[in-house]
């Protein structure tokens, strides 16, 4: 059950919350203030007959994790407790599993967050077995009896002394965390919401995690609640950041911001995984931290997003909607998968419709693209000494020392400096000042402009089929241009004057408005009898601006090493369209029966 899920009524004790009962539904928030966490209760029984997956489970904790540079083997211990649970979500639910509800996460951050990532371990009745389904089809999953011995092997892994697994964390760690970034006071921290079922056991194990780390209380503050763990990390200045979280999170809940929860409220379905960004803010923060300008950023996309990752009867689906300030530009057009389903039931296949402003997105492209474009080919001087030989194997000294974390404290802003100098002019005997990355902007713009006014309306579609010699067979590919008015020779020579007079292969044919290309060997059949492909053509957006097919069984076959330990992956498909002029799409991955 998502955390906005609506309640449904509970025949049983009245005293005892429903089974997933995590918050109340969508536009239904607590108002500032009024929310209160609840303490743990044991869960009531499922009725006869009841779903119930063997065993029980609790996730792996977060720990710090490494936003500074150069500081060392303690960040870095940090570190690897920060991507624990993000990295065994696979794994650990298959083993452990138990109705350890926990407080909405959103509720404990600061509505200034910029980023919320919300992981729930049991969403409901129906996903839960669905995802267990679905991972214990994975060998690398099967090697492990227990959680206990997961935790305890990353523990292993990781180097990290005075740790124990069972004691530490799988004593309190319950299954609804949540991650957000928040600035404060000029800094940039991570603050994570850890749900907890024995507050006493919590405070032992973060207190050991902490002292194991190596850490200080102003990089690493956390406070334990009845139910969950407030968790604060960053470089300095974490006890104070968490006093300021608290606080304006018992104001203003990132839960009921108004852009937070017009989002959440669309994504109503049950997730496993939920990752909301505020655009605008990591602009910010980007530049707060970076010191680079996010003007370029802000200008091609302002707005918010969300990310929704859930399973389903064949596999795994993530949806998403990008809360735009002004209407998405890719709007796309009806048909567009109806049309993708006629093509050949080739092994890769994409379809994309050119909307009629395509000019003015390119326009918007080239802005952003002209902001990181790099050094122009016509420039002639470095903004940058380029590094001597000595300076370079001074460079090289302290990167390696940076990656194995040895380096010291009062060699850092020397490492930076010449980091900097290094990626902007490079060396005196290599440098860069002379290099180019292509064309001048102009340039590009001139011959974007050119396609753009032939293919404003147009549909492109194209696929082939994988061989385990050459990756792609030529003789299976295809590809096809419908334009809107009938000047596919237009195309085809614009096409052979950017490719520098080569002439098009041998099988082009151009016909009014179609200019295509059909291999000797193209696939039999057609996508839409392909039961894969109607599945998710009937859960794509109704206005599909692009469509992307890859039939993950065919490439396994051709190219197994690739694929090993990736068996039971069948297909994948994407398609990103419009929603009351917001951009939205849908990607599933599906799995072998």
């Amino acid at each position: 059950m998502s955390s906005d899920a609506s309640p449904q009524p509970y025949p049983g004790d009245p005293n005892q919350p429903p089974p997933g009962a995590y918050g109340p539904p969508p536009g239904a928030y607590q108002p500032p203030g009024a929310h209160q966490p609840q303490p743990y209760v044991e869960a009531p029984q499922p009725p006869p007959g009841a779903y119930l997956p063997p065993g029980a489970y609790t996730p792996v904790p977060l720990g710090p994790s490494k936003n500074g540079r150069g500081r060392g083997p303690k960040i870095a211990v940090a570190a690897i407790l920060s991507v624990v649970l993000l990295a065994a979500v696979g794994a650990v639910v298959l083993f452990k599993f138990v109705l350890n509800q926990g407080p909405d996460p959103a509720e404990s951050f600061p509505a200034t967050a910029s980023m919320y990532v919300e992981l729930n371990l049991d969403p409901s009745f129906d996903q839960t077995p669905k995802l267990l389904e679905h991972l214990q089809k994975f060998e690398d999953l099967e090697d492990y009896d227990d959680t206990n011995e997961l935790i305890n092997g990353f523990v292993e892994e990781s180097g990290i002394e005075g740790v124990d697994a069972d004691e530490d964390i799988n004593s309190w760690l319950g299954r609804r965390h949540g991650l957000a970034t928040w600035e404060h006071d000029g800094q940039t921290y991570a603050v994570l919401s850890l749900a907890s079922t024995d507050a006493g056991a919590a405070e032992d194990g973060m207190a050991q995690i902490r002292t194991a780390a190596g850490v200080e209380a102003d990089q690493f503050s956390y406070t334990v609640e009845d139910d969950h763990v407030l968790v604060v990390l960053g470089e300095t200045g974490a006890d104070d950041a968490l006093d300021a979280a608290e606080s304006e999170a018992a104001d203003q809940p990132l839960a009921t911001s108004d852009a937070y929860s017009e989002a959440r409220a669309w994504l109503d379905e049950d997730q496993l995984l939920v990752h909301w960004i505020d655009m605008e803010a990591m602009g910010d923060l980007a530049e707060l931290t970076t010191g680079t300008e996010s003007e370029a950023v802000k200008d091609l996309y302002s707005g918010h997003v969300i990310y929704g990752l859930s399973a389903f009867d064949q596999g795994f689906q993530l949806t998403y909607r990008m809360f735009g300030d002004a209407d998405h530009l890719w709007t796309g057009t009806d048909g567009l998968l109806d049309s993708m389903g006629e093509q050949p039931a080739s092994d890769l296949a994409v379809t994309a419709y050119v909307p009629e402003n395509i000019d003015e997105i390119t326009q918007g492209w080239l802005g952003f693209f002209e902001e990181f474009y790099g050094v122009d080919a016509t420039e002639e001087t470095a903004t940058e000494a380029p590094l001597t030989d000595a300076e370079y194997t001074e460079y090289m000294e302290l990167d390696t020392q940076y990656w194995e974390g040895t380096l010291a404290a009062e060699d850092e802003a020397r490492y930076w400096e010449l980091d900097a100098r290094y990626w902007a002019a490079g060396t005196e005997d290599d440098p860069y000042v002379e290099e180019t990355y292509g064309p001048d902007l102009g340039e590009i713009e001139s011959v974007l402009g050119d396609f753009t006014s032939l293919l404003a309306g147009a549909t492109l579609s194209g696929g082939a089929n994988f061989d385990g010699d050459d990756e792609i067979d030529p003789d299976s590919l295809y590809f096809a241009a419908h334009l809107a008015e009938e000047r596919a020779q237009e195309l085809e020579e614009l096409i052979t004057s950017v490719s520098e007079g080569e002439p098009l292969p041998e099988g082009v044919e151009v016909d009014g408005s179609e200019l295509s290309y059909t291999g000797s060997a193209i696939a039999d059949g057609t996508l839409a009898e392909d039961d894969r492909f109607s599945d998710f053509a009937a859960q794509a957006p109704g206005q599909c601006a692009v469509v992307a097919w890859v039939d993950l069984a065919r490439a396994a076959e051709e190219h197994p090493d690739e694929f090993d330990g990736l068996e039971p992956l069948s297909a994948f498909a994407w398609a990103h369209g419009a929603q009351d002029g917001d951009g939205t799409g849908v990607m599933r991955l599906y799995l072998k029966d």
